[in-house]
């Protein structure tokens, strides 16, 4: 699935690029950035991205009050 999104790249033998990188996916790739959270989320509806990062913030605001105890 990344790699689709990502598009086709072009390397020579070497396993270098030939062309130069348009593809901000691809090259956030090649760069060494593991996409695979940003592709599993965007597969995710709308209504329960939003749910997670509630649930994600309502965590940090708990571990920060927790914090000043």
């Amino acid at each position: 699935m990344i790699e689709a999104m990502a598009g086709k790249s072009n390397k020579n033998a070497k396993g270098k690029s030939t062309a130069r990188q348009t593809d901000p996916i691809r090259a956030a790739i090649d760069y060494g950035i593991d996409v695979t959270m940003l592709v599993d989320n965007l597969q995710r509806s709308v209504t329960d991205r939003i749910k997670r990062h509630q649930i994600a913030l309502n965590t940090a605001e708990k571990l920060r009050k927790a914090k000043r105890l």
